[in-house]
């Protein structure tokens, strides 16, 4: 060491030189670990940047979908709610020129469209339970179709019976009379007693409710002795429908979480390690 000393004393110039140099590559060497280490935060910063992008465009397609499944649900609930508006005016309105038919497969055709949707976008047990409202609404379209008629010539008949018409009240009154004795001469072995009980009653009953007469030949036969059964028959449809929709709308709030009143949530950000403290 005494040697080293003893010769940078006796050549000061070669000891300047050689300050100089470490100088030189110390300043070298500071710069590229000053570029390296900015160069990864650069790296780090960039990869900050895309995960939050990523994690902002998961937030809008977790938004975007909370939306779509509001809408959807909303709009099957809606048209469930529209086919049985429809349903039920086949109960009291004439029926027979095919309008209200129309009106219900289009309205049926909507809900279709919309169960479609929802299970594109829907978990499993609210597709299910959209599946289960729409067989629902099928049995009360058939109920409709089939005992619709017979309900609203009877709620004609029974209006005309208590009018404020006399006329109309007595034109009611041999009307029903007429239906009943029809369906009493079907026990009957003289088909011309039957006959002429049938048409007794079919022109009463054209005669006071004036509908047209396909519709009252077709609901002759059923317009006494079935209502009572056919009364329970629709309300049993009318119940299962309902209960079938009260369990849609729960399982589609659960869906939604209704009642956390929260709003949708993206998946939470991994912490780096430069944040952890």
């Amino acid at each position: 060491m005494n040697a080293f000393r003893q010769y940078f004393e006796d050549n000061p110039e070669i000891f300047a030189a050689l300050v100089a140099a470490i100088a030189i590559v110390g300043g070298l060497l500071g710069s590229i670990i000053g570029a390296k280490i900015q160069a990864n935060g650069g790296r780090d910063q960039a990869a900050a940047a895309r995960e939050a992008a990523q994690i902002a465009a998961e937030a809008q397609r977790v938004a975007n979908l909370w939306t779509v499944r509001q809408v959807q649900l909303a709009d099957f609930v809606h048209g469930v709610r529209e086919v049985q508006r429809i349903q039920a005016r086949f109960y009291i309105e004439d029926s027979s020129d095919g309008a209200l038919t129309a009106q219900l497969d289009d309205a049926e055709q909507v809900v279709s469209r919309r169960a479609a949707e929802i299970s594109l976008v829907a978990p499993a047990a609210v597709v299910a339970a959209a599946a289960e409202v729409r067989e629902g609404l099928m049995d009360e379209s058939v109920n409709a179709f089939a005992v619709g008629s017979v309900f609203y010539v009877r709620h004609l008949l029974d209006l005309r019976a208590i009018s404020d018409d006399s006329w109309e009240v007595a034109a009611a009154e041999q009307a029903i009379e007429a239906v009943e004795e029809y369906l009493r001469s079907r026990d009957q072995d003289d088909a011309s007693v039957r006959a002429t009980a049938q048409r007794r009653a079919y022109d009463a009953v054209r005669e006071v409710t004036g509908l047209p007469g396909v519709l009252v030949a077709d609901v002759l036969p059923a317009l006494t002795t079935r209502v009572s059964e056919m009364a329970v028959e629709r309300n049993r449809c009318r119940q299962n429908i309902e209960g079938k929709v009260d369990r849609f709308i729960a399982v589609a709030r659960e869906m939604l979480r209704s009642e956390d009143d929260v709003a949708p949530a993206a998946p939470e950000q991994r912490r780096r390690w430069w944040r952890a403290a």
